[in-house]
């Protein structure tokens, strides 16, 4: 009888992309069961980049290998963000490179050279944006790229996010300690909560608002993302009630021991106004997938 080799074996496309997510919802688990996870990168964060990722392929008219590539490596792309990098501790390699490195012999003894290629290239160089004159050359690196910064690290999403990861890292919890803030006060939470999601917010909104990287078929959606971190900011710095009140429970929950899943927090959130009710209700939309429907309507390929 006639053995299969192993790259036949997981030809098709559809057969690896089942392959590839119960690979990471095992190694996820495991990330999970040694306090590795954070709410900013879980099985959640890979899941949706790898579906928006798609998205951005889809868009751009790549077809289903590429569309699949680019759901396998929004899948994989960080298989080591554990939380001693994500809380800002430096290691001597890179999660991307490690995550690369690690994953890049599988794919190359189950998948054809240039699949190969574009996935692991994907999930090496997805923590910068490709140079103008590279977007397109590899589509699913685009993909993964813009799905990690434009879809997961913007919106109303961050704003929750964001004040729950606050609360995670280890440095606001040595400042709580150090300044001797007393976290069972309500004024003393709420100050600390907005003064840090503010600091954060601010810089990386700096950021986003710059188009001058980011390629001009992108701008239309980008510019509807990064408005709601405007929100986000000049909620906090005017103490709107309901942004006030958003960051001030999702950082409570990142402080616990053991906080709850974001995507659970955020669907638990109880509004206290219109302002905060929109957030969560654009947030909602983001996770359930529904964010794709804007996405379409605002980028369309271009020439």
């Amino acid at each position: 009888m006639q053995i299969k080799s192993r790259r036949a074996k997981f030809s098709s496309w559809t057969q690896r992309e089942k392959v590839a997510g119960r690979y990471m919802r095992a190694a996820f688990r495991k990330m999970g069961q040694k306090g590795e996870l954070t709410s900013a990168h879980n099985l959640g964060h890979v899941q949706r980049v790898s579906l928006y990722a798609a998205e951005y392929v889809k868009a751009m008219g790549g077809g289903r290998k590429k569309r699949a590539q680019a759901r396998i490596a929004g899948m994989t792309h960080d298989r080591f963000r554990d939380a001693v990098q994500s809380l800002g501790q430096k290691k001597e390699e890179s999660h991307e490179t490690r995550s690369a490195k690690y994953m890049q012999p599988l794919f190359e003894s189950r998948y054809k050279k240039s699949a190969s290629k574009a996935i692991v290239e994907a999930m090496a160089k997805h923590g910068s944006f490709p140079a103008l004159n590279e977007i397109g050359k590899n589509v699913v690196r685009d993909g993964v790229v813009f799905a990690d910064k434009f879809f997961e690290a913007n919106g109303a999403y961050i704003g929750f996010r964001r004040a729950m990861f606050m609360g995670e890292r280890a440095d606001i919890k040595e400042r709580i300690a150090k300044e001797k803030i007393d976290i069972t006060k309500k004024d003393q939470l709420q100050k600390l909560a907005v003064d840090v999601t503010l600091g954060e917010s601010s810089k990386r909104l700096a950021a986003f608002s710059d188009l001058s990287k980011i390629p001009s078929h992108l701008h239309p959606f980008v510019r509807y993302q990064v408005e709601w971190q405007h929100k986000l900011v000049s909620g906090l710095q005017s103490g709107e009630p309901g942004i006030v009140n958003l960051v001030t429970t999702l950082f409570a929950e990142g402080l616990k021991s053991k906080p709850r899943d974001l995507a659970e927090t955020i669907r638990a959130y109880s509004p206290l106004n219109k302002t905060d009710r929109e957030f969560q209700r654009e947030a909602l939309d983001y996770l359930d997938g529904k964010l794709a429907v804007k996405f379409r309507q605002l980028v369309k390929k271009t020439a």
